[in-house]
């Protein structure tokens, strides 16, 4: 075991980013690294609960700068450990990071594992390591090898003759294409058509007439329906040759037979091939895994013209993929053909058949010169094909129990990832219409890459393709990230010397410089640059994040860490060589180096800097820059934060950002040791990290925080002023710029962009000298520091307790304790669990949200009455009623067996409590029918102010389509779906213009299969990613069954897609109506027609979508945001 006293003897800072099991793969991933100590024979262990244990290799070692350059100790620059493995079998175990130090063995324990998988007794807990190096495409090679590999198939091959099998049930849109497009071979074949027996009558006729059209057609007819199975099974009892399998609904490019069958005839050993497609699983392109469509609407020749190009390497497959297979004919005769009494009509048999091969000592070989269309994409499935589906998999692991480890093994390494990306940038390249824009960065994270990482979110949405080639000097390689729509492609390259190849080779039409720090043989970078964009008329566009082009320590700190205002160059000179700063060891000297980056600066199209002081220090260096524009940073929507009285005894003075000694962390710690020893009632609180080492009762920090945190962290920390010790002149400085939109009061040096900014602020103070005494002097003698001081302490305080922590506690006692803190008014928030640790006397009341541990509650309600106080339930479903609640659709799923003894729990808590705060009118109704006697007050759902931020910041995506969106995306909305399904169905077929956006564990019926072109769908995003998500849509889709459950949920669906502008249509209930103004700020329909009519008004009338969305987005920002609470609430909560 390691506990914390070893920890600190040994220096160790540690953080686990992951360690969690998803399907059957557990992904671990963190760093590790000691201010002392290197670590040795470091590796992993499972543990489960048996003491058996596994090991894992894995990798240590890994570079993380990000952690580099927070820390700044040399171990860390390559602290990160990585692993991956298959855990089959094993439903609770412990994961270890085992290590040695000064030859002592220590176990650092990561965390603790629960599988969702079933467990089978019978069978051994099995754990298989997964080699996870990722294969990135080298741009150099890629373009050296351009048209070197030519696909020739040897002539001798031509004599043998291949049966091709298609088993054939409807699909008759599919049937010209498919045959035409076989032809496309110089191969012989015999093709064998089976029709398994057709309903739709024009497929008989039309394979009757093409059988007799062509003397190589075998035309089989099943009299009754066989399924796929056994239909396939047909075809091979009458093979004499090797076979290619191939379904109805596949487009085959040329040669695309001698391509498939080679591997077959050079190898006796190969059982099955299997090529690339839009829709094959393992064998999916261009997203491995997923159904897509064809690549940038391009033909199935053009996508494969390149796939051609390339040199097979015929991968081994845990199984081949049915839709387009060779297949051996010896391997056929040794093993059988497809296992019909186990799979009947289909879903699984080429699985099986494929593993039974590999258990023969036979290959499944993936064929990468080779791509088909498979026209399957998206398909969705009937009741009885998941029930197939779900039966079959059960049945194909009984016969190959390791097959979904061999499968999770394959798709963590994904072997030919650098082939699909490979074809994925030539097509790209080749194809491209859209502006591309390249950037240059460096690889240390802050805020220039932030700035370049919104830059090309927005670039992206616009349609453009972007660019970033970033220098990673720990392994002394650049790395090109090619973007387009929701893609990303990984290259490298080594030499510096490629890079005008390079260049050009991307055809680019815009080079911005980004960040240059760290890059080697700087000047030759900036020559190559400037005479490869002068060659090819390519702009340049220099953004001036730091001063690097002015000095190489970027920061303008001397020597001696303080503001050296540009001395001369023999100053310069001698300061250089003494700087522990410098980001460019081969300078030469000062007057080379700002001649350099004056003769580029010069051959910019454009140089734009963040503040008029950066554009004196340019110039005061470089002279007049005619190029040189200024353009300050816009950092979006940040909420005023109105501050009327305090909530501590001590005067808080913020930090906010990342502590370092630039950003005057040295003064920092002389002030809080200032502080300390005088004993004053003076904290100071850093919202952010330190990567200075203060340890001191008056020094506090939050740790990492989100932009759209900083507003409530500044109240929750209560903060009275911010101090931005910055000891350099920062070019811009977004933390400025956020605390004066909150408006709170602020102090600076006087340096650089912010005392530019501080200086015309009505809260703005500037502090004449950079020092710690300066500062101390400011905060105790500055009026406006001192009014601060005299607003009044407010010592009232609530208690939340809950049962655990869910999405939905987020929008009830998060934003309940924000609207309190934004009234000046303390909280804490604890489990039931641990509320027995909590000082019960500090607390004005208690709200118990969801608590269903009743005999824990019951303890806790004894002690709040015996100290006079109340306990309230907070509660905003209705589910503490079985009997009205039982005949819901989504309480038949499994996973709410043991929901009727919860929901009794549910009732017997809430009869415990004193009153009760919901979230709508109906459900204040059905509690006061049921708890009568007792207060009920209604507290609506709100917009957090974290959930505001990211929603007035979203960027909106131009596109030529209108789309529906659906974000109810739970199972328990499955039915609310269900309720609109014909009228989305009847407005999709007839304008093929609209689309659905949908996701979550929505199924999505049958039944959409006919518009699955239209159709777009997401997974579980995480709640501060969904304001982006849903101003995708045009129109917001809220359809709820009627019935009493769901008049008491809440308006949060509305609420959310009003504030980033996207008009709400909803099913009407006695809720929604007090809520939603019909044709004004929304649309509520009470029947089919009414759903029809309106959709079909939103879909044609843009100006109507506007005017609903703006109406109801005005109404949001004024009557859902945390600054205010209902009335009631409040008087209940304080007596």
């Amino acid at each position: 075991m390691f506990s914390k006293i070893q920890q600190k003897q040994l220096g160790i800072y540690y953080i686990v980013d992951e360690c969690q099991q998803s399907g059957s793969v557990l992904t671990i991933r963190g760093w590790m690294c000691s201010t002392k100590y290197r670590f040795k024979n470091v590796h992993f262990l499972i543990e489960d609960k048996t003491k058996s244990s596994f090991l894992i290799k894995g990798k240590y070692g890994v570079t993380r700068n990000d952690v580099y350059q927070n820390l700044k100790i040399d171990n860390a620059k390559q602290s990160g450990f990585y692993a991956q493995a298959i855990v089959e079998n094993i439903k609770e175990y412990n994961v270890w990071l085992v290590f040695s130090c000064e030859s002592k063995k220590y176990r650092l324990r990561l965390g603790k594992v629960i599988s969702d998988g079933e467990v089978n007794k019978e069978r051994e807990g099995r754990v298989v390591e997964i080699d996870s190096t990722e294969k990135v495409v080298d741009i150099v090679t890629e373009m050296n090898s351009k048209n070197s590999y030519t696909f020739e198939f040897p002539k001798e091959y031509y004599a043998q003759s291949v049966d091709i099998i298609v088993p054939v049930y409807n699909g008759y849109q599919y049937l010209e294409k498919l045959l035409t497009s076989i032809k496309l071979t110089d191969m012989n074949y015999r093709l064998i058509l089976i029709n398994d027996k057709s309903p739709d009558t024009r497929v008989e006729d039309y394979l009757e007439a093409y059988a007799k059209e062509n003397d190589n057609v075998i035309l089989l007819n099943n009299e009754e329906n066989l399924g796929f199975v056994q239909t396939v099974n047909r075809g091979f009892a009458i093979s004499q040759n090797h076979v290619a399998l191939v379904n109805t609904d596949v487009e085959l490019p040329s040669q695309w037979l001698e391509r498939l069958m080679l591997p077959i005839f050079e190898n006796k050993e190969i059982a099955s091939t299997t090529p690339f497609t839009t829709c094959g699983t393992i064998c999916s392109f261009p997203k491995f895994g997923y159904d897509n469509k064809l690549f940038l609407d391009l033909t199935v020749e053009q996508i494969d013209s390149e796939f051609k190009k390339i040199q097979p390497r015929y991968e081994e497959l845990p199984t081949g993929v049915g839709f387009c297979m060779g297949i051996n004919r010896e391997v056929l005769q040794e093993i059988g053909n497809f296992d019909a009494k186990t799979f009947g009509k289909g879903y699984g048999e080429e699985n099986d058949w494929c593993q039974r091969a590999i258990e023969k000592g036979y290959k499944n070989v993936h064929v990468e010169n080779l791509f088909v269309f498979h026209n399957h994409g998206g398909s969705f499935k009937s009741e009885d094909k998941k029930r197939y589906l779900k039966e079959h998999e059960k049945k194909l692991l009984q016969k190959h129990p390791a097959y979904s480890s061999d499968v999770a093994k394959f798709c963590a390494q994904d072997p030919n990832k650098d082939i699909r990306q490979s074809v994925e940038f030539e097509l790209l390249r080749k194809y491209k219409t859209e502006k591309t824009i390249l950037a240059f960065d460096h690889s240390l994270g802050g805020g220039a890459t932030k700035y370049l990482e919104n830059k090309k979110k927005q670039c992206l949405a616009e349609g453009k393709e972007f660019i970033i080639i970033r220098y990673d000097y720990l392994k002394d390689l650049f790395k090109i990230s090619y973007y387009w729509k929701n893609d990303e492609l990984k290259m490298q390259y080594n030499d510096t010397k490629n890079l005008p190849r390079i260049l050009e080779y991307l055809c680019i039409d815009e080079i911005w410089i980004n960040e240059l720090v760290t890059y080697p043989v700087l000047y030759e970078q900036l020559k190559n640059i400037k005479e490869t964009a002068k060659k090819n008329n390519i702009p340049v566009k220099m953004l001036f994040h730091d001063f690097f082009a002015v000095c190489p320590t970027i920061n303008l700190l001397n020597n001696e860490d303080k503001y050296c205002e540009l001395p001369s160059c023999e100053t310069c000179n001698q300061c250089l060589k003494n700087n522990k700063s410098l980001q460019a060891l081969d300078y030469g000297s000062m007057e080379q180096w700002r001649e350099e980056w004056k003769t580029f600066l010069k051959s910019c199209d454009e140089v734009v800097v963040f503040s008029n002081s950066t554009k004196e220090i340019a110039e005061k260096t470089f002279g007049m820059l005619e190029n040189i524009v200024v353009i300050p940073h816009q950092i979006g929507y940040m909420p005023r934060i109105e501050k009327k009285n305090k909530t501590t005894k001590t005067l808080n003075i913020g930090l906010l950002g990342v502590l370092t000694k630039h950003k005057g962390g040295d003064i920092v710690a002389q002030l809080v040791d200032r502080i300390e020893k005088e004993n004053l009632d003076i904290r100071i609180k850093l919202i952010g990290t330190s990567c200075v080492d203060i340890n001191s009762p008056v020094f506090s920090q939050t740790g990492a925080y989100t932009r759209g945190s900083i507003p409530r962290l500044t109240l929750e920390n209560d903060i009275d002023a911010f101090l931005i010790p910055s000891i350099w002149p920062e070019t811009f400085s977004y933390t400025t710029e956020e605390i004066m939109k909150m408006g709170m009061p602020v102090m600076c040096f006087d340096i650089g962009a912010p005392a530019e900014r501080v200086k015309k602020y009505e809260k703005g103070i500037i502090i004449s000298k950079i020092s710690a005494t300066s500062v101390y002097e400011t905060i105790t003698r500055n009026q406006v520091i001192k009014e601060c001081c005299n607003k009044k302490i407010n010592t009232q305080k609530i208690l939340f307790v809950v049962q655990e922590v869910t999405f939905s506690s987020r929008y009830r006692i998060d934003h309940l304790r924000e609207q309190l803190i934004r009234k000046g008014i303390s909280s804490d928030c604890v489990s039931i669990k641990d509320v027995k640790k909590c000082n019960l006397k500090q607390y004005n009341s208690v709200v118990a949200y969801r608590i269903s541990d009743f005999d824990k509650l019951k303890r806790l309600k004894k002690k709040v009455q015996k100290l006079n106080k109340n306990i309230f339930y907070d509660i905003d479903d209705y589910i503490f009623n079985y009997e009205d609640i039982k005949d819901i659709g989504f309480l038949k799923g499994k996973e709410y067996r043991n929901y009727e003894n919860y929901t009794k729990l549910i009732k017997s808590c809430m009869t415990l409590c004193d009153g009760y705060i919901v979230s709508t009118l109906s459900l204040k109704k059905v509690i006061e029918e049921q708890f009568p006697g007792k207060m009920v007050v209604i507290n609506r759902n709100v917009a957090s102010m974290e959930m505001t931020i990211a929603s007035l910041t979203v960027d909106k995506v131009e596109k030529d389509y209108i789309t529906l969106g659906y974000f109810s995306g739970t199972k328990t909305h499955n039915d609310d779906f269900e309720s609109i399904k014909e009228e989305l169905l009847d407005i999709m077929r007839k304008n093929v213009n609209v689309h659905l956006l949908i996701g979550g564990q929505i199924e999505l019926p049958a039944e959409f299969n006919e518009v699955k072109d239209q159709i777009e769908t997401f997974k579980f995003v995480a709640w501060q990613d969904l304001p982006q998500l849903i101003a995708k849509a045009d129109i917001n889709l809220m359809p709820l069954e009627n019935m009493m459950f769901h008049e008491c949920k809440s308006e949060n669906k509305w609420m959310e897609a009003a504030l980033v502008n996207v008009p709400t249509i909803a099913s009407w209930n006695n809720e929604l109506a007090t809520v939603i103004k019909d044709g004004v700020d929304g649309f509520l329909c009470k029947n089919s027609e009414e759903w029809t009519n309106k959709l079909q008004q939103l879909v044609k009338n843009e100006n109507l979508r506007k005017q609903i969305a703006h109406d109801a987005h005005e109404r949001v920002i004024k009557e859902y945001m945390t600054n205010d609470v209902e009335s009631e609430v409040f008087k209940i909560l304080f007596n």
